[in-house]
């Protein structure tokens, strides 16, 4: 007798301690705590099954959620990284042409073009310096400091995509009779893009190529005296000194490195244009 009184009341402090806590039923009571009731121990023991395997099937669902979360995690990181890759390859591109271009300045060659047909370049109606270093800078004060700013990109897609097309005839196809017009025809048609700097920039590079030595003066004082708050008025003064100094004209490239070292004194340029002040 003994025995079955300790062993229900065994029972019964089992039941007690896994009851489970209260259930708010919102929808029947406003919102107040209705502790369920149970019948016998089993229903207890099934009730808590209920609430472990619900408990286990949210954590599951969370569990799936988290990994669906990492993997366009994952995704995204490796679409961000190939662009990032393939922008870090147009820029090598970019300065791979330009160290090319500069290379074939200083040594006076010629790279042969793609297409041999000569092509007549459209001739723009503004006049040009006459090559003076002070007539270049138009009455500019020639020891203000100036800021280089990067060119303005445009929003407008065909504005965009014809200067990308007149960039890839140099840097892809190394096309430079056929990039000469086409950069030519980007600055009739968009003559306020803020690429039109670096058009002319390119034309005097291009006009060298083809040994064009009056041609690409004349785009290079153009970059200096119209656009002398771009991104290539110091790289245009230097091409210009190389010019003057390639010609045999010492004064003249004094006058447009000193020009460079006076308005530019922070830009890359200079700091070449300093050494070669040294050495003339």
């Amino acid at each position: 007798m003994k025995k079955s009184v300790i062993t229900a009341l065994s029972v019964i402090s089992i039941a007690l301690w896994a009851d489970p806590a209260p259930v708010a039923d919102l929808s029947r009571t406003g919102g107040t705590t209705v502790k369920p009731k149970y019948n016998s121990t089993a229903e207890r023991i099934e009730a808590l099954e209920r609430v472990v395997e619900a408990r286990a099937n949210a954590q599951l669902q969370m569990q799936q959620q988290l990994s669906a979360l990492l993997d366009e995690v994952a995704e995204l990181r490796g679409v961000t990284e190939t662009h990032a890759y393939k922008l870090e390859e147009i820029l090598q591109q970019q300065r791979n042409i330009y160290q090319e271009m500069d290379r074939r300045l200083g040594s006076g060659q010629a790279p042969s073009a793609t297409n041999p047909t000569p092509v007549t370049p459209a001739v723009t109606n503004e006049p040009a310096p006459g090559g003076n270093p002070a007539a270049v800078l138009g009455g500019q004060d020639q020891n203000a400091g100036a800021v280089e700013p990067e060119p303005v990109v445009s929003a407008n897609a065909s504005e965009g995509g014809a200067y990308e097309a007149a960039v890839n005839l140099v840097l892809k196809d190394r096309n430079y009779d056929a990039a000469i017009p086409a950069f030519e025809q980007f600055v009739r048609e968009y003559p306020d893009s803020g690429y039109v700097p670096n058009s002319y920039y390119w034309l005097g590079q291009l006009f060298f190529t083809k040994n064009e030595t009056l041609k690409a003066k004349a785009q290079f004082e153009r970059v200096v005296s119209q656009y002398p708050q771009s991104s290539k008025a110091a790289d245009a003064l230097a091409k210009l000194g190389q010019l003057a100094e390639r010609d045999g004209d010492v004064a003249a490239a004094k006058q447009f490195y000193q020009l460079l070292v006076n308005k530019y004194p922070q830009s890359k340029p200079a700091k070449a244009a300093k050494a070669k002040l040294d050495t003339l």
